[in-house]
């Protein structure tokens, strides 16, 4: 019974697709833009037809109805197929009950067939249609067995019959479509060639209406090439020109009747042997050149940019007949192209020069993203100079939260958040930071506040003022020096003269004094030694005096101010060491003032150890050029904050003090090149270090 019933189908279906093809012959090639939806109705119809011829056996419905949806898609398209398919799922809901698992079939039979679509070129048509209908099949038996809740399943043999019937309608219905398809491929291009063949029928009703969809392609083709917006030239294989467009005399400036006949790469002029080989190349490898830029010479002389493509041309018999090519004017574009490119040259030698100055400057430069909390949040940028200050790379600095090496509680972040919450956009800053080697810095930085990306970003140039701070305080201190010296001439000029007068009188009297005033005559004479003393310190910073430089044993000469002060040391328990690490070159100074601040220091050491103690004196060679002297006590000591302003005129630690040993000290060393430092801890003593070139 399903036997009968698909053979009616089978015959009323190939009926149909006999009928189609009939309709294709006698329709003019005109409607042909029209054949894509008229085909999915018609489809659609004969569909409908089926599901009226249909056999129905155990419940289950069969018929052929999905062979036009299959051969829809595979000629026509997916578009096609898909006003085919929606038209038939009309169709099954008025015609049988069941229509909801014909509309799944066909859902699914459309998704499977879209991929031969795309790979349609790697199979025939007969191929790829018994596999979407096979494809179509086990989706028909998973539904209508499995997932379709049927009283009865279908029995296996009436499917076999159904796929027997279906690769049969297929087969019959692909070699007629391909048999027809074959014969007009043939009558074309015996009308094309004017073979006699056509000649002597030309009368026949069927070479009239070729003839007609021929000149119809004719119009096609000439309203293409005519109104193409680029310039298209057909040649034959020898490069004579045989058609233009208008496009062409635009870009060139020949007419069509001044080019038509000769060959192309005669009027191409100083470009002649390009295009030859061009031409050649194309002809002897049969493939196109494609988007090949070359410059060419128009009517007049100047010269333009082109893009061309270079195609082949075959006959029906696939054998190559002429060449046509495509010139697009890219003039403009290369000119806007080098525009471009030279602005990007100058935004990139721009970049460069904001980059080598952000890069190399000097100041530390940091571009800081702000939180919503007005706290710097991460680091977005950093140039070298701050990733040196850090004692950080700057992957490392960019991968870190600010808060983890710049605390929130420190002095420089507390500012900066108070301006930013001020409202202020711009403001300089100072502030000290200690870093992570220990360092502690004097920073003078200042902050610009501005938006990138909605996203508040502060920049920061920050630059070190701790060597400014200690020049400026040296220069403070030279100022006072200055001060001293015309404070020292004017003291020393008005008190030397009445001294020696007081001296010469006191003389006078001691001869004639008694026991008991001679007693206050040594107080009072000891008393004007100590003003002459204290006015001969006074002189040594006014009066310059007279240096003569000489190489001298350093040792030698400590040995003996070790000596000239080894009475008043001993006379405090106190015992000064000389340890010399190695042999000792010369040096090169002033020996009588070298003297002077070694007395000065170790007088200063030994009255520092009122309990007595030890007091090291350390040679050592610190390199090739340079020699390092210490001194080391073991007195009461110096607290931090007085050692900076040890050296200043009038400071002492001393009470009968004048502050100006150590002035003169440092004076002495500096005039030698050398440096001098001091180095103490209270109640534990003093270091002093000097530090002499030997040459």
């Amino acid at each position: 019974m399903v036997s009968s019933g698909l053979f009616v189908n089978l015959c009323i279906f190939s009926f149909f697709v006999s009928i189609m093809i009939a309709i294709r012959i006698f329709l003019l090639q005109r409607l042909a833009h029209k054949y894509k939806w008229m085909s999915g109705i018609y489809a659609s119809i004969v569909s409908a037809i089926l599901m009226v011829y249909s056999v129905t056996y155990q419940q289950i419905t069969y018929d052929l109805r999905f062979l036009p949806l299959i051969l829809t898609i595979l000629y026509f398209g997916y578009r096609a197929g898909a006003v085919a398919g929606i038209t038939m799922a009309v169709c099954s809901i008025y015609l049988e009950s069941h229509w909801l698992l014909t509309i799944l079939i066909l859902i699914f039979t459309f998704l499977f067939s879209l991929p031969l679509i795309r790979y349609k070129k790697q199979f025939s048509l007969l191929k790829q249609s018994l596999l979407c209908f096979f494809l179509h099949f086990i989706v028909h038996v998973l539904l209508t067995n499995y997932f379709w809740n049927t009283p009865i399943q279908s029995p296996f043999y009436s499917e076999i019959e159904y796929l027997v019937f279906g690769i049969l309608g297929l087969g019959v219905a692909v070699a007629t479509i391909e048999f027809y398809r074959k014969f007009y491929a043939v009558a074309e291009e015996a009308a094309y060639a004017g073979s006699d063949s056509c000649k002597d029928e030309e009368d026949s009703f069927f070479v009239r209406i070729m003839k007609k969809e021929l000149e119809y392609t004719k119009e096609q083709l000439e309203s293409f090439i005519n109104h193409h917006m680029d310039a298209v030239i057909i040649t034959d294989l020898e490069g004579q020109i045989l058609r233009v467009n208008e496009a062409y005399e635009k870009v060139y400036g020949w007419k069509s009747h001044e080019v038509i006949g000769k060959k192309y790469y005669d009027i191409a002029g100083a470009f002649s042997k390009d295009v030859h080989e061009n031409i050649k190349k194309t002809v002897a490898e049969k493939e196109a050149i494609n988007r090949v830029e070359v410059v060419r010479a128009r009517k007049d002389g100047s010269l333009v940019d082109l893009r061309i493509t270079i195609s082949p041309i075959f006959n029906g018999k696939d054998e190559l007949v002429g060449l046509s090519g495509v010139c697009v004017d890219i003039s403009e574009a290369k000119k806007a192209k080098k525009e471009l490119d030279l602005l990007h040259r100058k935004l990139k030698e721009s970049e460069l020069k904001y980059r080598t100055l952000f890069e190399y400057a000097n100041d530390a430069i940091y571009l800081l993203e702000i939180g919503s909390d007005h706290f710097p949040a991460r680091f977005v940028e950093v140039n070298e100079a701050g990733c040196k200050r850090f004692g950080y790379t700057r992957e490392e600095l960019l991968s870190m939260p600010c808060h983890g090496i710049i605390p929130r509680d420190s002095d420089i972040v507390q500012k900066t958040v108070e301006q930013i919450r001020n409202g202020n956009l711009s403001f300089t800053l100072q502030s000290q930071f200690t870093f992570k080697s220990g360092e502690i810095k004097k920073l003078e930085y200042s902050g610009k506040l501005f938006n990138i990306e909605n996203k508040k970003v502060l920049l920061i140039v920050s630059r070190d003022r701790t060597e400014y701070l200690k020049t400026e305080e040296l220069l403070q201190k030279s100022e006072k020096l200055a001060a001293v010296g015309q404070l020292a001439t004017a003291i020393a000029h008005e008190i030397r003269n009445p001294l020696t007068a007081i001296k010469g009188f006191m003389q006078l009297l001691t001869e004639k004094a008694s026991k008991e005033e001679l007693t206050y005559m040594n107080i009072i004479s000891s008393e004007i030694e100590r003003i002459e003393m204290i006015t001969d310190e006074f002189m040594s910073v006014a009066k310059p005096q007279a240096v003569t430089f000489q190489s001298i044993d350093l040792q030698l000469l400590i040995q003996q101010v070790i000596l000239l002060l080894q009475p008043q040391a001993t006379m405090k328990n106190i015992f000064i060491e000389l340890n010399s690490y190695g042999e000792m070159p010369f040096v090169y100074c002033e020996s009588n003032q070298m003297k002077q601040v070694f007395i000065n220091i170790l007088k200063n050491a030994i009255e520092a150890m009122p309990s007595g103690g030890e007091i090291k004196v350390e040679l050592r060679k610190k390199d090739n050029n340079h020699i390092h002297i210490q001194i080391i006590d073991e007195g009461v000591g110096i607290s931090k904050e007085r050692i900076k302003h040890l050296g200043e005129p009038f400071y002492s630690i001393k009470e009968d003090g004048i502050g100006l040993g150590l002035m003169i000290c440092f004076n002495i060393i500096q005039q030698h090149k050398g440096t001098l430092s001091i180095e103490s801890e209270v109640n534990k003593g003093t270091s002093v270090e000097i530090c002499l070139p030997l040459d």
